[in-house]
């Protein structure tokens, strides 16, 4: 996603960082044989980080991380993703393609954008030509993100956005042929994936804050779970994955437990991934995102 031609500066891992105005989450992989593992996983608030704007260059010098490669996760108000006819064009040329066609639905200025896209698996098209989701970024957005990485003495090779970041963990727990939901609960924005077989079939943004509209977050699942059976002809969705992980008690998970007719559970990132240390659910809560940019391997994600 969104690549740009650095060399590799380190071969051991990767620093990730996901800044949004609540904070800024910064995890750490180091390679070990051939796997990536989690070594470091901190967040840094606005306001600790407005009374003390060195917290996360401290964090780097002491953790030794000076010239290490770097993975950028953009937050909402850096990207649009729009769904979209694939333009019958080779594929050195669809992104410039793609841009003609979604121009005008871009909610900043066109002349300040970069895009990619998400190719979709060949059997969602039921009866439809072949479509993509266009990633369209805030161009200056992104140089002021690569910026502020460079300054802190890291080497940014990778900018991505949270659904395809996700995919570099979710994708092995949705192999099934029957649907699995994936529900990443964000108080500004949540994000719901359909997959199946390890492959993103359909991507939504929930633009509210889940706490507040639980009864909302019901309506868009099942919704989107109906569209997914109706219109793609995929095998209902018979799982619910929430992320990051939630109490066993919580109000979302007895909500939903109570009006959806699917398997509910939520995923303790611990289960997921070979750490120094465990983390607990309120690190999870913030740094979920991160650690999955941290692990992404050098191979495309699945999509």
């Amino acid at each position: 996603m969104l690549q740009f031609t650095k060399k590799n500066h380190k071969n051991f891992g990767r620093v990730c960082l996901h800044i949004t105005d609540r904070g800024t989450a910064i995890a750490v992989s180091k390679l070990v044989g051939a796997s990536l593992q989690l070594q470091h996983c901190a967040y840094f608030n606005s306001f600790d980080l407005s009374d003390n704007p060195e917290l996360i260059a401290n964090f780097i010098q002491q953790n030794n991380l000076a010239g290490a490669n770097c993975s950028l996760i953009l937050c909402s108000s850096e990207y649009q993703l729009l769904l979209t006819e694939a333009p019958s064009v080779e594929a050195d040329e669809m992104c410039q393609a793609l841009w003609w066609k979604v121009k005008d639905l871009v909610g900043f200025d066109v002349e300040n954008a970069q895009i990619d896209f998400i190719d979709l698996p060949e059997d969602s098209n039921r009866q439809q030509n072949r479509r993509v989701y266009a990633v369209i970024a805030d161009k200056a957005k992104v140089r002021a993100k690569i910026a502020l990485a460079e300054a802190l003495g890291l080497n940014p090779v990778t900018v991505e956005i949270p659904e395809t970041a996700l995919l570099h963990l979710i994708a092995d727990l949705c192999s099934d042929l029957v649907g699995t939901s994936i529900l990443y609960l964000d108080p500004e924005q949540s994000l719901l994936l359909l997959m199946s077989e390890g492959q993103m079939y359909l991507s939504r943004t929930l633009q509210y804050n889940y706490l507040d509209r639980m009864e909302a977050v019901v309506l868009d699942l099942q919704r989107s779970m109906d569209y997914y059976e109706s219109q793609l002809g995929k095998s209902p969705c018979l799982k619910v994955l929430l992320l990051p992980q939630q109490a066993d008690d919580s109000a979302i998970m007895q909500t939903l437990r109570s009006n959806m007719g699917a398997e509910i559970s939520s995923v303790d990132l611990n289960a997921l991934i070979t750490a120094d240390t465990e983390l607990n659910i309120e690190l999870q809560q913030h740094c979920f995102i991160a650690v999955c940019g941290a692990l992404r391997s050098n191979q495309k994600a699945k999509k």
